[in-house]
């Protein structure tokens, strides 16, 4: 029997909803403005990106907000139910903190590598990749790349073990996002965003999660 040791879970997925998706389009072009921008993002400013204060997902009363929070939570409990072998309604989804935020994009932005510290999990959600579809330049512009964790994995590479099937290789794993496509991943990996080549703007929305102090 062989068994996956050592797995590093990521959900790939899409909401399938186009009017949410554009709707979530129209809000953040609104609030690309002073008020809406992080005053001291953590990777400091980049060229070419706008990144918002981390309160995104927070906003009341409005419904863009609130139909886009329950997607998203409604895939992370799906998906933590999977990981954790337990039913959606024993997740305990009540006791769940988070903070969001959104980015975008314009050609020659980027992200360095990095982590997301203090949280359990992480999302992604594509509200628009910027490029017509297909994508002519998927393979090359604004990809989220995965390293793999396992930091010594690659300390020796030959015949024997460099073609190994995606779930045991150990070469990062690189993901084009379509509109709507949302990955969710434990924020102990370390990942980058190659730099985006495409005319239009690129919009995406992303949040860490982690539990209450009393429930954690």
């Amino acid at each position: 029997m062989i068994r996956k040791l050592f797995a590093t879970p990521i959900c790939h997925a899409n909401l399938n909803d186009e009017r949410l998706r554009l709707s979530a389009k129209r809000l953040i072009l609104d609030r690309q403005s002073e008020p809406h921008r992080h005053p001291d993002p953590p990777q400091g400013p980049h060229p070419g990106v706008f990144e918002s204060r981390f309160d995104f997902l927070d906003t009341r009363g409005n419904d863009t907000i609130t139909a886009l929070r329950t997607a998203l939570l409604t895939h992370l409990q799906a998906f933590l139910a999977v990981v954790q072998e337990t039913k959606p309604e024993q997740v305990g989804m009540e006791h769940i903190r988070f903070h969001s935020w959104f980015h975008i994009t314009s050609a020659g932005g980027y992200f360095q590598p990095h982590n997301h510290p203090n949280a359990s999990w992480s999302l992604v959600w594509c509200v628009d990749n910027g490029h017509d579809d297909p994508c002519p330049d998927a393979e090359q512009s604004g990809c989220l790349v995965f390293s793999d964790p396992r930091s010594t994995a690659s300390m020796h590479l030959d015949r024997f073990n460099r073609r190994q099937h995606r779930d045991v290789a150990f070469d990062g794993a690189k993901y084009f996002p379509r509109n709507g496509d949302l990955l969710i991943f434990p924020s102990f990996v370390k990942h980058h965003v190659t730099p985006y080549l495409g005319r239009d703007r690129r919009i995406t929305v992303a949040a860490n999660f982690w539990a209450d102090l009393e429930y954690g």
